[in-house]
């Protein structure tokens, strides 16, 4: 064996352990998606006399009690994962959500299915702060688009998976209503995967520089790293772990943070990518897409049948985000997603006015929804996670990404809670609601929002500065 088969294969085997670690910490994302689309399918179960015997009110609160408790958990999540390492936040929040699945399983009234789907909640947002944050700083910046992209693939796999699993419970639930218990409690299964799997890979060496243990990350960047690039990423981490220590050596506080006129200005930039995100009407398709199909024409079997095309779409846009986002860069993508999706959303109002009760006019909305969520899951769904990981020093990751994480959540709860209303109202306008929000997306992203393709984390910190510190 030549010298340059012997790299090759060590180079392959640190890509694959590094891409084992990815799909592991991944798990929470699974987990995200799983748990925000379950509860779809089995609140028509839950409602049934015999069982939980729900109000439309009270369905309204099982669903969105997961969000809300995600919004917390998001902004708590970050500073505790600075505190005690990625890894061991990502090991605890298995826990959770095995335990929080069980207690869905479990539930005897109302109230204490809303506790635990609050619970589920504050593992959705934390998983949403810290997965993306953690693989980011694994990854090599070659990699790193790719890699972190890997986490709304799995989101968006996640909500597929409980579409699938809606479908295939559902004809049961014809004999035995409590199906829904089932539903629920099958997201214990990944729950475990993310808990067992999180003791195989390693902590985040970024982490590991940053408490004062060199030893160990150097040990980790052996295991992920080529042995040829091992010293200089040390030296990088450790140079830059040096200069955040020389201002304070304690985590920023949300004091110090907004004390900083630069990192107010990175928390901005977040925070608005993350509401450009939920406005752009994402989650009023994927929460209430049988009613806008239903709206277009369709009877309510095949509107079923329509809308877990949804689920599958997201798959295949998210994919193609990751083959794409380090190729073409973050901004390109956000401006090629707020563009397109802008356009279908104009299309389908108006279509949906100039002929709505139209055969071809319902079979052209659908088509269009189906690409707005091909081209949403593989741009701004993903670029926004991505963007978030990459913009915030190591010293404000953890307080910064759980609160631009913690505005997106509150979007989300917000759209969530809105979309029936305005449905109800005129679903035209609706979508034109959504369009005027993607043109403000790509003007704020044209003035606000740097390319971080290919920039080393440290060197995106610099951008920040030099703009703003003045």
């Amino acid at each position: 064996m030549d010298v340059s088969e012997s790299t090759n294969k060590k180079s392959n085997s640190h890509t694959g352990f590094l891409w084992l670690a990815t799909f592991i910490a991944a798990m929470g994302s699974l987990l995200f998606g799983y748990d925000t689309g379950i509860v779809n399918g089995s609140l028509e179960f839950m409602a049934v006399k015999g069982q939980l015997d729900l109000t439309a009110f009270q369905q309204g609160i099982v669903s969105s009690g997961l969000t809300l408790g995600a919004a917390f958990g998001a902004i708590i999540g970050g500073p505790f994962a600075d505190k005690i390492g990625r890894k061991k936040i990502l090991t605890i929040l298995g826990i959770i959500f095995s335990v929080g699945a069980l207690g869905c399983a479990f539930a005897t009234n109302i109230t204490i299915l809303i506790v635990f789907r609050f619970v589920l909640g504050l593992a959705v947002g934390s998983a949403s702060a810290n997965v993306p944050v953690y693989i980011a700083e694994i990854a090599p910046t070659e990699l790193r688009g790719k890699m972190v992209t890997t986490a709304q693939v799995m989101i968006v796999s996640g909500q597929f998976v409980a579409f699938g699993v809606n479908a295939a419970l559902t004809p049961l639930g014809a004999q035995n209503a409590a199906i829904w218990r089932w539903m629920l409690g099958l997201g214990t299964i990944p729950g475990i995967i993310l808990w067992i799997g999180m003791y195989l890979i390693p902590e985040s060496p970024r982490w590991l520089v940053s408490q004062g243990k060199m030893d160990k990350a150097l040990g980790v960047l052996r295991r992920i790293r080529s042995a040829a690039s091992v010293e200089s990423e040390m030296k990088e981490i450790q140079d830059k772990d040096k200069a955040d220590k020389e201002l304070n050596a304690e985590q920023a506080t949300f004091k110090e943070l907004i004390s900083k006129r630069w990192v107010v200005q990175i928390l901005i930039t977040g925070a608005m990518l993350g509401i450009i995100q939920q406005f752009a009407g994402i989650n009023s398709i994927m929460y209430y897409g049988g009613k806008i199909i239903q709206e277009s024409g369709f009877d309510t079997t095949v509107a079923a049948i329509l809308n877990a095309g949804n689920g599958f779409l997201s798959i295949v846009g998210a994919v193609l985000g990751m083959f794409t986002i380090d190729w073409l860069g973050r901004r390109k993508l956000e401006f090629a997603g707020l563009t397109i999706c802008g356009i279908t959303l104009v299309s389908a109002g108006v279509i949906h006015t100039v002929a709505p009760n139209a055969s071809w006019a319902g079979i052209t909305i659908v088509v269009l929804v189906y690409l707005y969520i091909i081209f949403f899951q593989g741009t701004l769904g993903p670029v926004t996670w991505l963007i978030n990981s990459e913009i915030f020093p190591q010293r404000y990751r953890g307080i910064g990404t759980g609160i631009t994480i913690f505005v997106l959540w509150i979007g989300n709860f917000i759209v969530g809670l809105l979309s029936p209303v305005l449905l109800e109202w005129n679903m035209s306008n609706t979508f034109y609601i959504f369009a005027v929000c993607c043109v403000l997306g790509i003007i704020f992203v044209a003035l606000r929002v740097p390319e971080t393709k290919g920039v080393p984390l440290e060197e995106i910190e610099k951008y920040f500065r030099t703009k703003y510190d003045k």
